[in-house]
């Protein structure tokens, strides 16, 4: 049903049980696994150059690939990019033919403060979206 999953990382607690439930379902329907950190582009102080945040970002999507092969996923694709978050992740899922997107939900009082990202993904994707609480 799905050849390729794709589940964006910020690399905090609250994608971890996403995560997991990607490669769960990867190795279920034997797909490809992408991962994928953004590195977001409205966030950026002054004087904060985006090659500092490279390896943040390098580091959770090999946490992601690291988990996925050793559950047994054979394909795993990771990829840093910068931009907008909700709009880099939707883009992406597009250009990889991505089948299905798989995200954490914002905890605590940031998920009251703003517009979630895996709430702007959802509303706005041509993809079916899983959110894991």
């Amino acid at each position: 049903m799905y050849d390729a999953i794709l589940v964006p990382t910020d690399g905090r607690e609250n994608t971890e049980r996403a995560i997991e439930e990607a490669v769960g379902l990867a190795v279920a329907h034997d797909a490809t696994l992408h991962a994928l950190y953004v590195i977001n582009s409205a966030e950026i102080a002054p004087g904060i150059d985006f090659d500092d945040l490279e390896p943040i970002g390098e580091e959770a999507v090999a946490y992601v690939a690291d988990q996925a092969r050793e559950a047994g996923v054979s394909d795993v694709q990771a990829q840093v990019q910068h931009g907008l978050r909700h709009r880099a992740i939707l883009e992406y899922a597009d250009e990889q033919n991505v089948d299905l997107i798989v995200m954490g939900r914002n905890r605590g009082l940031e998920r009251f403060l703003s517009k979630s990202v895996s709430n702007q993904v959802a509303e706005s994707a041509s993809k079916p979206v899983l959110v894991v609480e």
